[in-house]
Formats: C-alpha cells, sequence, structure tokens
C-alpha cells in the first residue's frame, strides 16, 4: 500500500474495530500499517472481507499473513507440478521458481525422472521436505532482508519510519 492509501486502510480497521468490539487506538493502528503496508491495498481488503465473515475475534497481523500464505502453492500441488513438468513439460521451460529451488535442493530434475516406480514414494517424500524448507526458510529471508545490518540501524529505522502517513509515526524516547 501506498501512504495515499492510509485513510482507506483506517476506514477498513474502524470497522472491523466496531464490528469485534475492539477499539483500535493510534498505536496499534500503527503496528497494522507496519505490518501489512507491504500489500496491495485490493488484495488488503480481501483478506479483510474474509476474515470478517470468518473470523470470531479481532484479527492479528499474524491471521492476514496466514491467508497470504495459504494462497501460495502446497507441497502436494508443488509435487504434481515437479512430476509433469519431469515427465515432459520440461520442453516448455522452466517451472516455478519455488518447484525449481525444491528440485534443485534434492538432486535436479534427473533424480526424479530417472526413479524408478519403486523408489518414486522416497523421491516425493524427499521433495516434499525440500518443498517444506526452502518455504520456511524463503518467509524468514524476505522478511530479514529488510532488517538493518549491524551499524546501519537507526539510519534504516528512521527511513522506514518516514514512510509512515504523517502523525502516524512511532515516537521512541531517547535512551
Amino acid at each position: 500500500m501506498q501512504t495515499e492509501d492510509f485513510p482507506r486502510f483506517r476506514a477498513v480497521f474502524d470497522g472491523m474495530s466496531k464490528l469485534f468490539g475492539k477499539p483500535i487506538d493510534g498505536s496499534m493502528l500503527d503496528i497494522y500499517w507496519l505490518t501489512l503496508r507491504d500489500w496491495p491495498l485490493d488484495e488488503f481488503e480481501r483478506a479483510a472481507a474474509h476474515l470478517l465473515t470468518t473470523a470470531h475475534f479481532m484479527p492479528k497481523p499474524a491471521d492476514f499473513h496466514a491467508l497470504r500464505k495459504a494462497a501460495g502453492m502446497s507441497p502436494s500441488e508443488a509435487w504434481a507440478v515437479a512430476l509433469t513438468h519431469a515427465a515432459g513439460a520440461y520442453r516448455a521451460g522452466p517451472t516455478v521458481p519455488e518447484v525449481e529451488r525444491a528440485v534443485a535442493a534434492m538432486g535436479g530434475w534427473r533424480s526424479i525422472a530417472m526413479a524408478s516406480t519403486d523408489s518414486l514414494a522416497f523421491v516425493e517424500k524427499r521433495f516434499l521436505e525440500a518443498f517444506k524448507e526452502l518455504g520456511e526458510r524463503t518467509e524468514s529471508r524476505e522478511a530479514l532482508t529488510a532488517l538493518p545490518s549491524r551499524g546501519e540501524g537507526r539510519g534504516r529505522l528512521e527511513k522506514a519510519a518516514d514512510r509512515l502517513p504523517v502523525g502516524l509515526r512511532i515516537v521512541h524516547a531517547e535512551t
């Protein structure tokens, strides 16, 4: 979302807080904005609409992120893509990047294409484990790239705070 999307973001949260009977103050709204600002506005609104119809309590940022994660490819779906690709679809070019990484981690396309029928269940198990582990690591790595490295923390954090809408910046006391 962009800074100009904040009024709509606030309106959605005002409605949600009234519906769930849990008022949100400025600092809580800041927390939601900080954790959800990388979402496109329309995607955020669709997720909020879904949570409004399914949640029993005021959704936390983790509830929004769980929806985004659920929209991704499951390990079983990825295995189906890998099998199709290994069986001849490779001629069409590379497949989904997540599948490519999992296949590379388990030994490459040849390890699937050349597997005997008897060993295919073991190959599938290795693929599913690699896909799940790489998915978790990729998610963590993407989140960590936004963190400042040693020595540059204050400047990068201040720049991030500057992207907040005016009047909604979290002010920290000097220590």
